[in-house]
């Protein structure tokens, strides 16, 4: 069995060891590593220890922000580590957390496999396949020369940079496949899993055919006089988030809500429930949200994968999800394209935010965050290749996306002068 010591005793970390058979966890760095300190039974030690007594264990890194503790580590000419980030959500912890015993991969047992990209997944999802389909060997071929790369290659004898045969069913373990036409990608698992899937979701293809709507973010240029003016000329709206902040100043209401971060719907749930808007799209992450059944409230699966520094992927069809870029905005778009509109305008889109979300100029009102335990960063790069993809697939689909915010840093659509749309 693979064993690691896992860095990183953060929200991440535990979120992830809550999903790991412990068997595989030698031992857990933390930043201060108490002595005595345990995690069910796994010591929690220093990286003066791991240097010391655990160097023949690889690490896995489950911080976020890692590149710090990367460079930390390949200056001690350490590079048999991991990153967490580089595994499918399923295995990070996101969308209920899977195991690899769970995952749908699917296998004959006469031909050939081997694995291509190199990270903690592809490692567990090789042991996953010798030990449940008896296969007698599984290759795994890295998708580049990194040094830590090479140091597996030669700390393990099954990892190589080999040439892949013919006969071999070449099984992409990692997110940077780009056009690879030969490998079966089982990594990205979002539209095999049946608990991602809403079929209630099928009505809203294509019911606002060529038609134009407006995605009201809540970004501080956001003002009560615009959304006044949406209301006056009857425009169909999404509202994102704590928009309904607005509502005891404005006649106007979105016809669609969506939110999709965790934190956000944990916290402010009630809010959310009886907010009034008619239909509403709302994240599957956060179970107890959905204990109450609710007609106007529908489940969207809001798939966080890594993608960066590569764009993200953009859902063609929500029944199986959308995908995650680091904004809300982006699943409202997927959401919109699925719906048919040929005209999408942003409004409150500022996307020049500090990074502290819980700073109250990053928002249309002063309360956006008041209760708000400890809000996500924004992530300002992420957040902007999110509109790139937006952008490729609209000009593919026909589609326009105009970025009506008054100001703001948002430079990737077409700018509109919002209040010239009236006249």
């Amino acid at each position: 069995m693979y064993k690691f010591v896992l860095w990183g005793y953060g929200k991440r970390g535990i979120r992830f060891l809550n999903i790991c058979p412990l068997q595989h966890v030698i031992a857990i760095i933390d930043k201060i590593g108490k002595p005595g300190q345990e995690h069910k039974g796994i010591p929690v030690i220093s990286y003066e220890k791991y240097k010391k007594e655990y160097l023949e264990w690889d690490i896995v890194i489950a911080v976020d922000d890692n590149q710090e503790i990367r460079q930390k580590l390949e200056m001690d000419h350490i590079y048999s580590y991991h990153l967490l980030e580089d595994c499918p959500p399923e295995i990070v912890g996101y969308g209920g957390g899977r195991w690899i015993d769970e995952l749908p991969v699917e296998i004959e047992e006469k031909k050939k496999y081997v694995i291509y990209g190199l990270n903690l997944y592809a490692i567990l999802l090789r042991e996953f396949l010798l030990t449940h389909f008896k296969l007698d060997s599984v290759d795994i071929i890295p998708e580049s020369r990194e040094d830590r790369y090479i140091t597996f290659s030669e700390k393990y004898t099954f990892i190589s940079y080999r040439k892949i045969l013919d006969e071999e069913i070449v099984l992409g373990a990692t997110r940077f496949l780009g056009n690879k036409s030969n490998v079966e990608d089982v990594f990205d698992f979002r539209d095999k899993i049946p608990q991602y899937k809403n079929f209630d979701l099928r009505q809203f293809k294509g019911i606002h055919k060529n038609e134009r709507c407006f995605i009201v973010a809540t970004g501080p240029s956001l003002t009560i006089k615009d959304l006044e003016m949406l209301n006056k000329n009857k425009c169909i709206c999404f509202g994102v988030n704590r928009i309904y902040l607005s509502f005891d100043e404005t006649k106007w209401r979105p016809d669609y809500f969506v939110v999709t971060d965790d934190k956000m719907i944990k916290e402010y749930q009630d809010d959310i429930k009886k907010c009034d808007v008619a239909i509403k799209f709302i994240g599957d992450q956060v179970n107890e949200f959905w204990k109450e059944k609710n007609t106007t409230i529908y489940k969207i699966h809001d798939h966080i994968l890594e993608y960066f520094p590569e764009i993200p992927k953009f859902s063609a069809d929500i029944v199986n999800g959308t995908y995650s870029a680091r904004s809300v905005v982006y699943p409202c778009l997927q959401i919109a394209c699925y719906m048919g509109f040929k005209e999408i305008y942003l409004l409150g889109t500022d996307h020049n935010y500090s990074s502290n979300q819980a700073d109250s100029s990053n928002h249309f009102h002063k309360d956006y965050y008041k209760g708000a335990i400890r809000p996500d960063n924004y992530f300002k790069e992420k957040a902007e290749l999110g509109f790139v993809a937006a952008k490729k697939y609209a000009e593919e689909q026909g589609i326009k996306i105009y970025n009506a915010t008054r100001g703001g840093k948002l430079e990737v659509f077409e700018r509109v002068d919002f209040d010239t749309l009236f006249e």
